[in-house]
């Protein structure tokens, strides 16, 4: 019986899950963007926001600044992803899909945080690896702070691991260790069908940045389910919430923020946001 409920209230997961996927990452994108944008502007530099990328006319500039532009999307997402993490405390998560979005948008701007230092040896166009050039970190240290992060990256899935099991639905049962185990290998359904969503928001843009754009959120999400399977097999105790949804939402007002926000892309920022300095 306990099978049953389960893979039913699973399969019906599916949908909320990756459309709140879907419209967070869209926003931690612009948001990862826009802190590039608010360092340029700061600095005297007019930047334009595109698609999963952001210009400054920077030419003639130091390196310095160039490295101070860069790190800004990356401090950018982490402060979005701790700020929720603040907002959306044990006490207040309740299931819905207002309290899946608060969930996604504090996972996907801590991740995107630490997997953009992860990649750092990887990916040479990448914001970490502009200030690792500006500072003249070693090939072989480069790996190691990489390396560092990743352990980061597992430890960081500890709370959202809870932050996971605290939004499920009161119906999903959570008491052994393989069902906790399953609720969380059964992101990866939801997480790919809300990638797939990812990819209308990037058309008409620079194919090769809109290509590492979106293995940008496709990467640190992997690590993200996968850590969290291992960390959703520690004792858990499910919080006592009176009057608790049992089902899955998947309420009309997610279908339109999310129709919204690509239109914002194609529209406004496929053309390009400038912001005046």
């Amino acid at each position: 019986m306990t099978t049953t409920v389960s893979t039913s209230q699973g399969a019906r997961s599916w949908a909320p899950l990756a459309l709140s996927f879907a419209i967070a990452q869209l926003i931690e994108v612009f948001l990862h963007e826009g802190s590039h944008a608010v360092a340029a502007l700061a600095l005297g530099y007019p930047p334009t926001i595109g698609q999963f990328v952001e210009n400054s006319a920077v030419e003639g500039s130091t390196s310095g600044t160039h490295a101070v532009i860069a790190a800004a999307g990356p401090v950018g997402s982490l402060v979005v992803g701790l700020l929720f993490c603040a907002l959306y405390r044990r006490p207040s998560r309740r299931h819905g899909f207002g309290g899946m979005l608060m969930m996604w948008l504090a996972m996907t701007g801590i991740v995107s945080a630490v997997g953009y230092v992860v990649v750092m040896p990887f990916l040479t166009m990448g914001d970490t690896a502009v200030v690792a050039d500006t500072f003249g970190i070693p090939v072989g240290a480069r790996y190691a702070i990489a390396t560092g992060s990743m352990v980061a990256l597992y430890f960081a899935c500890r709370p959202l691991a809870t932050m996971w099991l605290d939004t499920l639905p009161a119906g999903l049962p959570l008491a052994t260790v393989d069902d906790r185990r399953r609720t969380v290998t059964r992101l990866w359904i939801p997480y790919v069908i809300g990638f797939a969503l990812l990819v209308p928001a990037g058309i008409g843009g620079d194919p090769v940045i809109v290509l590492v754009g979106l293995f940008g959120c496709w990467g640190p999400g992997m690590a993200l389910v996968g850590f969290m399977t291992m960390w959703a097999r520690r004792p858990y105790q499910r919080p006592e919430r009176a009057g608790e949804r049992a089902a899955w939402p998947a309420p009309a007002w997610g279908f339109v923020l999310y129709i919204a926000i690509v239109a914002f892309y194609l529209l406004v920022l496929r053309p390009g946001l400038s912001l005046p300095g």
